[in-house]
């Protein structure tokens, strides 16, 4: 069974524990706008390494995702879990802050096709004046749809940022405000302390807003134990990342343009499974006169090739 295949699947069955064992288990109904009561609230405390989490403005977001805006949140995690798991472990592989996982939960609800009215497009918002050198956009590609490819960027960015700047909370910032902006901010307060630089008007609203956003996301998951609100983990009863092969996939170059409905067809595997795989592909096809490399479920690539020769045929 393929990746998303056991993934969707997986969601499946985690959504029925949700809404009908968790529930039962708390004997709190999950209405739209409410959340369970923090009954089973532990003394555990995750420290998450970064200083503000206890100020009003995180606080306040912070409770907000455990009342009003919890089965929002709660459904944003749930449906990101293949790419939350592929996030977690690439950021782990590079030695990144780990509340970098729920940056796309601020940037696009986790949705890899999200695009804002300014034009950032992915699962992390890219804008198209931001791409290079991490990214290709061109008529038939446009790789800020990649899940997979646009995280890899992301997170290269980010510890760009750090590079410039050496401070995380600084780094994340910069990400949504630009570096530019951000090394101006700095030379004006004559400070790189984040919250001075939010409280004493030297970042726009919505740049001042990103940090407590993310640490009140990252807060409230990763210390629903602490608080004894659960929300979705995407970790065993160990605490360890369950067991989905994440990002692992098969892939197979072609030099000339490939329809991917069509190969999906040859392959006798559904089409919108592998239009998702590739969904860089923005015109449904590989660019013409051009090696692509086509992404394909796992344990694929012989039948790939053996379709595209039917194919060309």
């Amino acid at each position: 069974m393929s990746f998303f295949r056991r993934a969707i699947f997986t969601q499946i069955l985690r959504r029925l524990a949700f809404f009908f064992i968790i529930p039962a288990f708390l004997s709190v109904p999950l209405g739209a706008e409410s959340a369970p009561s923090a009954e089973n609230k532990t003394d555990s405390y995750k420290q998450l390494g970064f200083s503000g989490v206890d100020s009003p403005r995180v606080v306040q977001l912070r409770e907000k995702y455990q009342t009003t805006q919890y089965k929002w949140l709660c459904g944003i995690l749930d449906n990101a879990e293949p790419y939350r798991i592929y996030v977690r472990n690439e950021i782990e592989k590079r030695g990144l802050p780990p509340i970098l996982e729920y940056l796309p939960v601020v940037e696009s609800n986790y949705i890899p096709t999200a695009k804002s009215k300014s034009g950032a497009t992915g699962m992390w918002q890219f804008m198209l004046n931001s791409v290079k050198p991490f990214l290709q956009c061109d008529d038939y590609v446009d790789e800020r749809l990649d899940p997979w490819k646009s995280t890899q960027a992301a997170l290269s960015k980010l510890k760009e940022n750090y590079d410039m700047f050496g401070d995380w909370l600084l780094a994340i910032t910069a990400y949504n405000c630009g570096a530019g902006a951000m090394q101006r901010a700095v030379k004006k307060a004559g400070s790189r302390d984040f919250w001075y630089l939010s409280e004493n008007g030297f970042l726009s609203a919505q740049a001042a807003g990103y940090v407590p956003k993310l640490l009140a996301v990252a807060d409230a998951v990763e210390n629903a134990d602490y608080y004894g609100i659960p929300f979705p983990s995407a970790r065993d009863s160990a605490g360890k990342t369950i067991d989905m092969r994440a990002g692992e996939f098969d892939y197979v170059t072609v030099k000339k343009s490939v329809s991917i409905r069509a190969l999906a067809r040859e392959l006798r595997i559904d089409e919108d499974e592998l239009i998702h795989l590739n969904l860089a592909l923005v015109q449904g096809c590989t660019p013409p006169h051009k090696e692509y490399e086509i992404r394909l479920p796992e344990g694929m690539k012989a039948s790939a090739e053996y379709a595209l020769h039917n194919l060309n045929d």
